[in-house]
């Protein structure tokens, strides 16, 4: 079954390779450049602040081993590298998965300079505080 699974993707990243990253440069530069953003931004906070108060469990323990600026980066450069894989592997559907993913991390990156001081909802609070 595994190999069947592996046959799958190999086959469509061999059929989708050609001509992608010449097709879809601007997503991916959008992309990359909201990611390293959001990068910039929480590295920043975790900085200032600490690295408990990010709420995404795998960059938080990835942070707790690498530190408040390596941590980010592994998990930010991991988070790439599947968007890529995705779009890659479906790339009929990659507008529709480049998009989202830079309006999120434009998002994010907003959210840890400026949101967070103007925009703090109970919700989050209340669950930054339940989150170990």
């Amino acid at each position: 079954m595994l190999r069947g699974i592996y046959h799958f993707y190999a086959r469509r990243i061999r059929s989708n390779f050609p001509g992608f990253f010449r097709e879809f440069a601007v997503y991916i530069a959008a992309v990359v450049l909201a990611a390293g953003l959001d990068f910039a931004s929480t590295s920043q906070f975790m900085t200032d602040g600490g690295i408990d108060d990010e709420l995404h469990p795998v960059i938080r323990l990835v942070s707790h081993l690498f530190g408040p600026v390596t941590g980010p980066l592994i998990g930010k450069l991991g988070q790439l590298a599947a968007v890529l894989f995705l779009a890659l592997v479906f790339r009929r559907a990659a507008r529709v998965i480049f998009i989202p993913v830079t309006l999120i991390y434009l998002y994010a990156a907003w959210f840890n300079t400026f949101g967070v001081y103007l925009y703090t909802p109970l919700f989050l609070r209340l669950l930054s505080r339940w989150l170990p």
